[in-house]
């Protein structure tokens, strides 16, 4: 499995990419849940993080078509697209 590392600064959209590229996962291979490592500098960015995380799942297994929704729709069907 490939790392990838998420630099940017303040403001600039890493919690939502990396709540993305989470759920992608999940998506993608949910037996790995407990294999994807997700880290960031503060306990307070940890815990913005699992929230969102959280949220998401909740709100796609409700059926919502968040934001997120639309964009992991489009990108996983990119991905499948030869």
């Amino acid at each position: 499995m490939a790392l990838t590392v998420y630099k940017s600064s303040a403001g600039s959209g890493k919690t939502f990419t990396l709540v993305k590229e989470y759920v992608k996962l999940l998506i993608k291979r949910p037996q790995d849940f407990k294999h994807i490592l997700a880290i960031t500098f503060t306990n307070k960015a940890t815990e913005e993080m699992k929230t969102r995380i959280l949220k998401a799942l909740e709100e796609m297994g409700a059926g919502k078509e968040t934001q997120l929704f639309k964009i992991l729709v489009t990108e996983l069907a990119a991905e499948l697209t030869p």
